[in-house]
């Protein structure tokens, strides 16, 4: 059947031989993706994902460019950006994927707003952290624990441990810790739980959720629930060497984006806390520029409001369906708009309807994908005109 084949199923080049090229491929389409084999020592020129067998490589392979590397194999020899002991963790692979593509996206976003409020000379704030970082959590059986906690506290990172699940949450919803170490040790625990729906945590800010994996756990935690992690670390390195990996997410989740709602002087729009149109219509602009140098989407979304809105209520409300890399701004008078980096018109409307279901119906909304033909005065026009039905009715 067409469905068995999965040509809608995201490419993967491999560099590997006979016969484990065979048997890579085939753990990698039952993983849900689609394999390549490539052939020679240049990879093809585009930006899918490169998986390298380290047990069969020979030659010396180019074309590592704006690629995700992903080594497989007890010898970590080579840049990778992932790495795979055996082909037991490949099950994971879609999901790893996913999570290092956000992240990298994510890191490209902080940059270019940093860009924006420079070019509008905004004040820019400093990536050193001012307070302590705060680490939750939740993991049974973990013997560990008491060695990592000494050591993250010698760097200056508190870790509380959570006694249950809704401990956890509670925790969360408090807003005092950036960061989410989830270990479970069976699929089914308060960990794992935790982990297929920390997302949908209504939390004042949004924690960066590590995901400890047992080698053993590979297979038997949903893919789906892997891919909520914003980071997993295989349970394998050295307590020492984990506690740095922690120390290090730690820190940074104190200083993670400077937020779509800009508190800095001059990108401020007031009456929303949302950035000023000014500030959206420049990093509009940049992000347009981006989505053509990586050739990935980009969408836009304006809520109109009415006249008897709360506008305080609305961003606040608009701004906790937004992940790390959308931004909100105000558009003009009667307009909220969200700008959407590596997201297609689908994935816009999906959540223009969450927005919209969760403000009870009292917004419009109108989205639209961006195309090579859109200028930023038409892409962002095209969200407040009036359509041609509209404008006979009030003709």
């Amino acid at each position: 059947m067409l469905n068995e084949k999965r040509f809608d199923a995201p490419v993967i080049h491999v560099v590997s031989e006979s016969p484990r090229l065979e048997m890579l491929q085939t753990r990698l389409r039952q993983a849900g993706l689609r394999p390549v084999p490539v052939r020679g020592s240049y990879l093809p020129p585009d930006a899918a994902p490169a998986l390298i067998d380290a047990l069969t490589l020979r030659n010396n392979l180019e074309g590592f460019e704006n690629r995700l590397i992903i080594m497989i194999g007890k010898s970590k020899a080579g840049a990778a950006d992932i790495h795979l002991a055996d082909v037991s963790q490949i099950e994971s692979l879609p999901a790893r994927i996913a999570i290092r593509q956000r992240e990298t996206q994510r890191q490209r976003e902080i940059q270019l707003r940093a860009r924006t409020a420079q070019k509008l000379g905004a004040r820019q704030s400093v990536s050193t952290p001012t307070k302590r970082a705060r680490l939750l959590w939740l993991g049974q059986d973990a013997p560990f624990l008491n060695a990592i906690k000494a050591s993250l506290g010698e760097g200056a990172v508190t870790l509380v441990a959570a006694i249950s699940r809704l401990t956890a949450e509670d925790y969360l919803t408090s807003g005092g810790f950036q960061t989410l170490v989830l270990c479970p040790a069976s699929p089914e625990d308060e960990a794992a739980k935790l982990l297929a729906s920390v997302k949908t945590l209504s939390t004042p800010i949004s924690p960066r959720v590590v995901l400890l994996l047992r080698p053993e756990l590979t297979k038997q935690i949903d893919s789906a629930a892997l891919a909520q992690a914003d980071q997993i670390i295989d349970l394998t390195a050295e307590v020492d060497v984990l506690a740095e990996q922690l120390q290090t997410i730690a820190s940074d989740s104190v200083s993670t984006l400077e937020t779509g709602h800009a508190a800095q002087a001059g990108v401020e729009d007031r009456a929303t806390g949302l950035v000023s149109r000014e500030y959206l219509e420049s990093h509009v602009q940049a992000q347009m520029q981006q989505a053509d140098e990586f050739v990935s989407a980009l969408s836009v979304i304006a809520f109109k409001l009415s006249g008897s809105t709360d506008l305080r209520h609305v961003a606040q409300v608009i701004r906790s369906h937004l992940r790390d890399t959308d931004l909100a701004g105000r558009l003009d008078a009667n307009h909220i708009c969200i700008t959407l980096p590596e997201t297609d018109y689908r994935g816009a409307v999906i959540l223009a309807r969450r927005i919209e279901e969760a403000l009870d119906g009292s917004v419009t909304w109108r989205a639209i994908e961006r195309r090579q033909f859109h200028t930023l005065k038409t892409l962002l026009g095209g969200l407040t005109a009036k359509s041609l039905l509209t404008k006979k009715r009030t003709a």
